[in-house]
């Protein structure tokens, strides 16, 4: 198991930059790091490879103590046991894919290290590779060689930094497969840092979710993309709605609570909140069906009429801005705008589930 405690502050041209102060730990499986640019993710990554030194704190993989403030503890990147891939993959031109894997293979005579080499090669599905230079091999094939190289020191934990944001989406889809599989394969922890919500939710085992140095939320990926609980892991996650109302009744015994939205009445989870708290609550844009005219029968607990105030149309979606005594933004597709033909000052019913709805602390 891997524990981390660590704080780093970042001085640029004299001004503070990224204040990293963060305590987690990571066991069997991927571990994804997720947020945005700049919260975070490559600086962990690098300072449990050795590459960034925290201010204070505590690195250790299992009994093995990397980095220790308090003791003055700072082993070497060579000596700790860790494999990186990195998002250029790193390759070294003037070698083949063999030769690429061969140089990390660290123990073993020379025949030894060829047949762990293949073995690798052929666990990635590239053994054709063996004798084509880094110029020669697509984006997805670097990133395997790179991937059986970081493996082939037999590391203790791999660390990848969002190793197929260069590759295509049918490329990508085969990757992450190899990588499960070779997670599997070689029973140790990964650390995957992404930005894509698909890649996390595909790989991740759980779910760290970065913003400003801190992780804000953590569990599955699902969980936590689903059911943000605090206003910066809403943002960070993309929860376009995040309104400010008052409980106003409990039904308990239906598991709801109904909030008061500026007028506007929703019901939710049931919340143990007091009547009368001023809550938080945060819905996804694309939780939010639209329909032209009032349903009948629905599971949903929410039907709202609201007016349609602004359509805002990208390349292959589209946004609604829609009014009922509060704003919402409701996602829809390019097809739904022309299927019922919304219009601005359209007025629309917005058919919103209870569970869809996210009390944030």
């Amino acid at each position: 198991m891997l524990y981390v405690d660590i704080k780093k502050q970042f001085v640029n041209n004299g001004y503070e930059g990224l204040r990293l102060d963060t305590t987690f730990t990571v066991k069997n499986g991927i571990t994804v790091l997720f947020g945005p640019s700049g919260s975070g993710k490559t600086t962990i990554l690098r300072a449990v490879a050795g590459i960034v030194t925290p201010d204070q704190g505590l690195i250790k993989l299992g009994e093995h103590v990397y980095f220790d403030a308090a003791k003055n503890i700072n082993v070497p990147v060579q000596k700790r046991k860790v494999g990186i891939v990195f998002q250029d993959y790193s390759l070294f031109p003037h070698l083949t894919a063999m030769e690429n894997v061969l140089y990390g293979v660290l123990l073993g005579t020379y025949k030894a290290k060829r047949e762990r080499a293949r073995e690798l090669l052929s666990l990635l599905s590239v053994e054709y590779t063996e004798h084509r230079y880094p110029r020669e091999l697509s984006g997805g094939e670097q990133q395997r060689i790179a991937l059986a190289r970081a493996l082939a020191a037999d590391p203790a934990i791999l660390l990848l930094d969002e190793p197929l944001s260069a590759v295509d989406g049918g490329t990508r889809s085969l990757l992450l497969e190899k990588i499960i599989t070779v997670q599997k394969n070689s029973e140790i922890p990964f650390i995957y840092v992404t930005h894509n919500q698909a890649e996390a939710v595909y790989l991740g085992s759980n779910l760290l979710l970065l913003h400003k140095g801190r992780i804000v939320q953590e569990g599955k990926p699902v969980d936590v993309f689903n059911a943000p609980e605090t206003l910066s892991a809403a943002r960070v996650v993309g929860t376009d709605n995040i309104l400010s109302g008052l409980i106003v009744e409990h039904k308990k015994s239906e598991g709801i609570t109904t909030v008061n939205l500026n007028g506007c009445s929703l019901e939710a989870p049931h919340n143990p909140l007091p009547v009368g708290t001023r809550v938080t609550v945060g819905i996804r844009s694309e939780d939010i069906i639209v329909s032209c005219e009032r349903p009948g029968r629905t599971s949903a607990r929410n039907v709202l009429e609201v007016n349609i105030k602004r359509i805002l149309v990208g390349e292959d979606i589209a946004e609604l801005i829609v009014s009922c005594g509060v704003d919402f933004k409701v996602s829809v597709t390019l097809g739904t705008i022309k299927a019922l033909n919304l219009k601005q000052s359209d007025n629309v019913f917005l058919l919103i589930k209870a569970r869809a709805c996210h009390f944030l602390s």
